[in-house]
C-alpha cells in the first residue's frame, strides 16, 4: 500500500513553501504507518485523536486512513513556532482538509475536551515522552475512548513508556492488539527479554501468583509475553472501566 505519507519518507524530507528543502528529523517510519493505517482500516474510526503533528507524517497517515468523512483532532502546542507549520502544510498539500488542530498542551486540552463530551474511536499518542505525562493523557484517553476504540503510542520502547505499556495492560477493560518496529528496541533490552523467559522458565512449576511474590513482575510477564515489544504500541478498549476505588496491580 502507498500512502501520500509515504513519498514523504521516500525523500527523506519535502519542500518548504520558501522552496528551500528540508529534512525529515521527527516521524514515524513505514512499518509504523502501515501499522496504524491497518489499525484504522479494521476498527473503522470515525473520530480520531493525536497528540502531537510534528512535520506531519502520522497526521497524513491517520487523515488518509480515516477518509475524507473521518474527523480527526490534532493536538500540537508547538506546531505555529518549533516546527513552523510544517506539519499542517505539509496536511494542505496533501489535499487533507478532515483534522482540526489545536496549538495547546494535552495536559490542559484533554481536559477540555473530555468537559465537552467529546469521545474518540482512535487516539494516536506522540508528544512529550515521560511517563507521568503520558499516563495524565492516557487517564483522559480512557475517560474519551469508546469501547471497541484504540489507543496506539509511538516510542513506546522507550524505558518509561515500556513501563506505563505495562501498566496499561493491566487494565482489565483492555487487550493488547500488536506492536512494531523492534529495530527501534535496544540490543540490551532485547537480551534482558531473553533473560527473562529464561529465569520465568526455571520458576514456572510456581505458577504465576508465587512468581509474582518472587521476582520482579516483569520477569514475571516479559515485554515479548506481553506484546509490548516494540516501537509502536496499541491497545483496544473492550469495556467501560468499572475498576475499584482502589484497584492495582503490579507493573
Amino acid at each position: 500500500m502507498t500512502l501520500k505519507a509515504f513519498e514523504l519518507l521516500e525523500k527523506k524530507g519535502f519542500e518548504k513553501a520558501d522552496g528551500s528543502w528540508y529534512e525529515l528529523t521527527s516521524s514515524i517510519d513505514k512499518e509504523e504507518g502501515l501499522f496504524l493505517n491497518k489499525l484504522i482500516s479494521e476498527n473503522k474510526p470515525n473520530r480520531s485523536l493525536e497528540i502531537g503533528c510534528a512535520e506531519g507524517i502520522s497526521s497524513m497517515v491517520i487523515c488518509e486512513s480515516i477518509g475524507p468523512d473521518g474527523d480527526h483532532t490534532i493536538l500540537d502546542p508547538f506546531q505555529s513556532t518549533e516546527w513552523q507549520n510544517h506539519g499542517v502544510n505539509n496536511l494542505k498539500k496533501a489535499g487533507f482538509n478532515n483534522f482540526t488542530i489545536f496549538e495547546e498542551r494535552s495536559e490542559f486540552a484533554l481536559p477540555r475536551l473530555a468537559s465537552e463530551g467529546n469521545k474518540y474511536d482512535f487516539v494516536f499518542v506522540d508528544g512529550w515522552h515521560t511517563f507521568d505525562h503520558v499516563l495524565v493523557e492516557f487517564f483522559y484517553i480512557n475517560k474519551m475512548l469508546n469501547v471497541g476504540g484504540v489507543v496506539a503510542f509511538d516510542d513506546a520502547a522507550l524505558t518509561g513508556l515500556n513501563r506505563l505499556m505495562r501498566f496499561i495492560s493491566n487494565y482489565p477493560n483492555y487487550e493488547i492488539i500488536g506492536s512494531v518496529s523492534d529495530k527501534y528496541v535496544s540490543g540490551q533490552r532485547k537480551m534482558l527479554n531473553v533473560m527473562k523467559r529464561t529465569v520465568n522458565a526455571l520458576f514456572s512449576p510456581l505458577g504465576t501468583r508465587l512468581k509474582q511474590e518472587l521476582l520482579n513482575d516483569t520477569v514475571v510477564r516479559s515485554d515479548s509475553a506481553l506484546k509490548i515489544d516494540g516501537n509502536v504500541t496499541a491497545f483496544k478498549k473492550t469495556a467501560e472501566d468499572d475498576r475499584g476505588w482502589a484497584w492495582y496491580k503490579p507493573f
